[in-house]
């Protein structure tokens, strides 16, 4: 049996620790997000997310050409083709980072970095008073941090036996044994919920959504849970059409009944394009660069609609 100091000591991987967060939960809330995810949303807002590995960022209008990364990298990732040009091969990189350390023109960013459950945690501590102050608390996020199942588990129980809100954001792509651990550690779980036609699901994400409703139907019906609050992000083209929010609207009006004891919170979060940029520094295409933000009447006629349905909808900023 794991004993409660070992537990502090399992190590996770990280890309953010960010503080003042008021997206991610009630108040105001510091997010861990983690590494790796198994989705693949084409409009993923947090890229750096999705490998499972340390990675790096390149600004190529920062770079002076010093050439230290290419003196520094053994694998042949940085080097410079027989006309001159800075040319970057990424799948040879083995997550060392030795070339980020000799960047002094900070050219190069390292993405990912391990910490324990016991140092996530000193981290998230240190806000507590804005924590008290406005109802807020702490979220791990992703990427998907059931991908680290042990840590997140871990963290979540230490965080509230300090007595902190702690809430979880998930895609629901796991096996059920590792998000009923996790949900039973977590007063809140962020629940993502995507596009209700698996096929299209599977277009949009890279994956169906079998797993992800039964897992949703488990998690509602799970005795002694905390609360639940589903995600729907709201894209243009992709998944914004009458058919999938009343889809949803029917499947969630089946999990509740026609009059639940509280009606079960859905947040629409429309689509942004403030992740674009992220794409170009880790040499990624974007392929709904040329994508708009849904129009606001849409938006709510989905949230009139899943209202119908005796939901509670919350339109996101």
């Amino acid at each position: 049996m794991e004993r409660r100091e070992d537990a502090g000591m399992l190590r996770g991987l990280a890309f953010n620790v960010q503080r003042y967060s008021i997206h991610d939960g009630p108040g105001i809330r510091t997010t861990v997000f983690l590494k790796g995810c198994p989705l693949r949303c084409l409009w993923c807002h947090n890229p750096e997310a999705i490998s499972g590995r340390i990675e790096f960022g390149f600004f190529p209008d920062r770079c002076i050409g010093c050439h230290e990364c290419i003196q520094a990298c053994p694998h042949g990732v940085h080097v410079v083709d027989a006309q001159g040009q800075r040319v970057v091969y990424r799948e040879r990189c083995r997550s060392e980072a030795r070339c980020v350390e000799v960047c002094y023109a900070e050219a190069l960013e390292r993405i990912g970095y391990e910490l324990t459950v016991d140092e996530a945690v000193a981290q998230v501590e240190r806000d507590r008073p804005f924590y008290e102050a406005s109802g807020g608390g702490v979220t791990i996020s992703g990427g998907e941090p059931l991908r680290q199942a042990a840590f997140t588990a871990a963290f979540l129980a230490r965080c509230r036996a300090r007595g902190l809100h702690a809430a979880i954001e998930t895609c629901g792509y796991a096996p059920w044994p590792a998000l009923a651990t996790a949900a039973a550690h977590a007063d809140l779980v962020l629940f993502d919920l995507k596009q209700m036609d698996s096929a299209s699901h599977q277009a949009l994400t890279g994956v169906p959504n079998a797993l992800i409703l039964d897992n949703l139907a488990r998690l509602y019906a799970s005795p002694g849970r905390g609360a639940l609050w589903i995600r729907y992000p709201f894209i243009s083209t992709m998944n914004d059409q009458p058919e999938n929010y009343h889809a949803m609207g029917r499947f969630l009006r089946a999990l509740t009944g026609p009059q639940p004891p509280v009606r079960l919170r859905v947040d629409l979060l429309p689509y942004h394009q403030l992740g674009q940029s992220k794409y170009r520094k880790l040499g990624r295409p974007y392929a709904l660069e040329h994508l708009q933000p849904p129009a606001r009447a849409t938006i709510e006629a989905a949230a009139d609609a899943l209202a119908g349905y005796g939901l509670d909808p919350h339109i996101g900023g």
